[in-house]
């Protein structure tokens, strides 16, 4: 009886449901300084978002991967109406040393990502630098 009840739960576990499913996209640092990443759709805006929804630290010759709630759309929706997904990647020093707002005012960051829905589900990787 045990084993019919593992096996039962075994299938359930396989056959969850697929909205349990999130988009994610990786990223690699090849930098020698330990990166931040965030993103948000802000379009046609190009600058930094008022206030990220989250910030990804990524340290040197490592990988990380970001899934699409960690950028405040799980199953980039957005994406699919048409709007494109931005990341930044920031000095983690940057961060550390300067308020955010001074961050986005005078646009330090070291790299802009730009991906459409398409794009973003090509590529899978993006490797910084």
């Amino acid at each position: 009886m045990k084993k019919t009840g593992l096996l039962f739960s075994i299938v359930l576990l396989l056959t969850s449901c697929p909205m349990d499913y999130e988009h994610r996209i990786g990223v690699k640092n090849n930098s020698n300084q330990i990166i931040v990443v965030t993103g948000k759709h802000i379009l046609p805006d190009t600058i930094l978002p008022e206030t990220p929804n989250e910030l990804i630290t990524i340290n040197i010759n490592a990988e990380q991967t970001i899934a699409g709630s960690r950028v405040g759309d799980k199953d980039l929706r957005r994406m699919d109406r048409g709007e494109k997904l931005t990341l930044f990647v920031l000095s983690k020093d940057s961060v550390i040393s300067y308020p955010w707002e001074y961050i986005r005012k005078n646009n330090v960051i070291l790299k802009r990502y730009e991906f459409d829905f398409q794009e973003f589900n090509k590529i899978g990787w993006i490797t910084y630098p």
